[in-house]
């Protein structure tokens, strides 16, 4: 099990998890169950569920399972803790905190260009111009923020403001939730603080 990154925040824990392990190793650290079909699908289901197990036990949590709402936010069974899950091929990340959070990975990767106009307000592509780390950084704050607020919005819709270099503040609906960024492997993580 290689996790490359722990992160103590207050109340909340944040791990990153590059998945080397086969299908069937996962299995094996697991009794959880899935019908996936897709094997890079199936790695990255196994192994956030292992992912939060050893992050319950690393908090002296009972972990009794996940459950997903009607929006598809999991949620720790049977806890007053709160989860967030993440994964891009080969990471996965998770956070566990006392209070709504959210975390979310992004591969640094011209994809991303295609899609901006979906989810950047034009102020925020003036900021951005043709910087494409800070074009993946914007794009994984807004799914951060958007696991947090755990209600469908309009990506444009939640307004990012830089408060210290790797530090911003999202708001949505008159809602501020500061968010950290960390780049790891060509890869954007950001998390709720």
């Amino acid at each position: 099990m290689s996790i490359i990154k722990k992160i103590s925040n207050g109340e909340s824990i944040i791990w990153v998890w590059k998945i080397d392990e086969s299908i069937d190793e996962l299995i094996e650290l697991t009794n959880q169950t899935t019908d996936i079909k897709n094997e890079i699908k199936r790695k990255e289901f196994y192994a956030s569920r292992i992912l939060i197990e050893k992050m319950c036990e690393a908090l002296n949590l009972n972990y009794q399972g996940i459950k997903k709402d009607d929006n598809g936010k999991p949620h720790l069974i049977n806890s007053k803790y709160h989860v967030s899950i993440s994964h891009k091929f080969p990471f996965v990340s998770v956070i566990i905190d006392t209070k709504k959070c959210g975390v979310d990975i992004e591969r640094i990767d011209e994809k991303v260009k295609k899609i901006k106009s979906k989810f950047l307000s034009e102020e925020e592509e003036l900021i951005i111009g043709e910087n494409l780390k800070k074009l993946v950084e914007y794009w994984s704050m807004k799914e951060t923020a958007y696991k947090v607020e755990g209600n469908t919005i309009p990506l444009k819709s939640i307004e990012i403001k830089e408060k210290l270099e790797n530090l911003f503040c999202c708001s949505i609906h008159g809602k501020t939730i500061e968010i950290m960024t960390k780049e790891i492997d060509g890869h954007i993580l950001s998390y709720s603080t």
